[in-house]
């Protein structure tokens, strides 16, 4: 007797109580779902991709005169592998290339290391530029504005 009015006894949790962990499942379930289609989750996991290329470009320097200038880049790989360069591009303020040096292939950027890539821009003139270093895995990293007198 007593476990018949046991069970008719028995109250559920209320419907609004009900809904708020059906939308808590929900969010749960779609910020899981978004993390490992974002590949954070399989970087935690161990299962990510290779460590991406890092490279702060620390100062340009540039030497000689109008039309013969040679240039310093010092780069730095901030990053946890190393780093190929394997070009210099020179741009002017309205972003027009002037000068794409591709003889540098090899240069090698290890980690935490300072180096300096070093090229001729024949074409420079009085004005102010920027140089574009470019690594072998597609990697672009940009220097300040330098100005040419």
């Amino acid at each position: 007797m007593k476990i018949k009015r046991f069970l008719n006894n028995s109250k559920a949790i209320s419907p609004i109580f009900a809904t708020l962990i059906l939308i808590a499942i929900a969010v749960i379930a779609g910020v899981v779902v978004y993390m490992f289609t974002s590949g954070t989750l399989a970087t935690m996991t161990g299962g990510g991709t290779a460590a991406q290329e890092k490279v702060s470009v620390q100062a340009v320097q540039y030497f000689g005169t109008s039309g013969n200038i040679y240039i310093n880049v010092y780069a730095q790989n901030t990053g946890t592998s190393t780093v190929t360069v394997n070009g210099m591009i020179i741009k002017d303020t309205s972003g027009n290339t002037l000068q794409s040096a591709t003889s540098l292939l090899g240069t090698s950027l290890t980690v935490n290391n300072l180096i300096t890539v070093s090229g001729n821009a024949t074409a420079l003139s009085a004005g102010s530029y920027t140089v574009t270093l470019t690594t072998t895995k597609g990697g672009n990293f940009l220097s300040s504005s330098f100005v040419v007198s």
